[in-house]
C-alpha cells in the first residue's frame, strides 16, 4: 500500500504529460473529422484549412484541443442542412407547434386537471422526511404539466397571431386555418 502512495503521482504525472502532448496530435485529427462531417468535399478542405489555421494561431497544447472541439457543433450542424435533416430540437418543436395548433389541441386540456389534482395530491401528503420523495415526484408531475400547458398556450397565441398575420396579406391557408378554428370573428368584413 505505501508504494502505491508513492507511485500514484508518479503515474499521474506521467499520464497527464503525455496527454499535453498528444493533445495537438488530438486537435488537428477533431479538426479533419469535423470537416469531413461537411458533404461537400471542395468545402470540407477549404474549412478544414482555414480550421487549422486558426488553430495554428492558438498558443498551449490543451487550448488547441478545446479550441478544436469547438468546431464539432457547426459541422454537425452543416452536414444536416446539407442533407435535409433538422436537429431533435427542432423536431421536438414542431411536434409541440403542432400538439397544440392541430386539430389535437383539446387533448393538451388533459394537462389542466391533471396538473391541479397531482398539486391538490402534493399538499395533503404529510410533511416527514419519509414523504419528502413522493412529495417531490408529485409536484414535479404537477409542475411539468402545468408549464407545458401554460407554453402550449403561448406558442398556440403566437401561431394564431402569426396565422392572422399572413391572412391579412391575403394567404388563403391561413385564413382558412384561422376560419377552422374561429369562425368567421377574426375576418374584418364579418364584424
Amino acid at each position: 500500500m505505501d508504494l502505491l502512495r508513492y507511485l500514484a503521482p508518479l503515474i499521474v504525472g506521467l499520464i497527464v504529460n503525455e496527454a499535453v502532448d498528444i493533445s495537438p496530435w488530438l486537435a488537428r485529427k477533431t479538426i479533419r473529422w469535423a470537416a469531413r462531417r461537411i458533404p461537400d468535399a471542395e468545402l470540407a478542405q477549404r474549412y478544414e484549412e482555414e480550421w487549422s489555421g486558426f488553430l495554428d494561431e492558438r498558443p498551449g497544447k490543451l487550448l488547441k484541443l478545446t479550441y478544436a472541439l469547438t468546431f464539432l457543433a457547426p459541422a454537425i450542424r452543416m452536414r444536416r442542412e446539407a442533407l435535409g435533416r433538422i436537429s431533435w430540437p427542432r423536431r421536438l418543436t414542431r411536434a409541440h407547434t403542432t400538439f397544440w395548433t392541430g386539430p389535437k389541441m383539446p387533448r393538451g386540456w388533459i394537462l389542466f386537471p391533471l396538473g391541479m389534482a397531482s398539486q391538490m395530491w402534493a399538499e395533503r401528503i404529510p410533511t416527514t422526511p419519509d414523504h419528502n420523495a413522493l412529495f417531490y415526484a408529485v409536484s414535479t408531475v404537477a409542475g411539468t404539466a402545468m408549464i407545458y400547458l401554460a407554453t402550449g398556450l403561448s406558442t398556440y397565441t403566437r401561431f394564431l397571431r402569426r396565422q392572422a398575420a399572413l391572412a391579412a396579406t391575403g394567404d388563403t391557408e391561413a385564413h382558412a386555418h384561422l376560419d377552422r378554428w374561429h369562425g368567421t370573428r377574426h375576418c374584418p368584413e364579418h364584424r
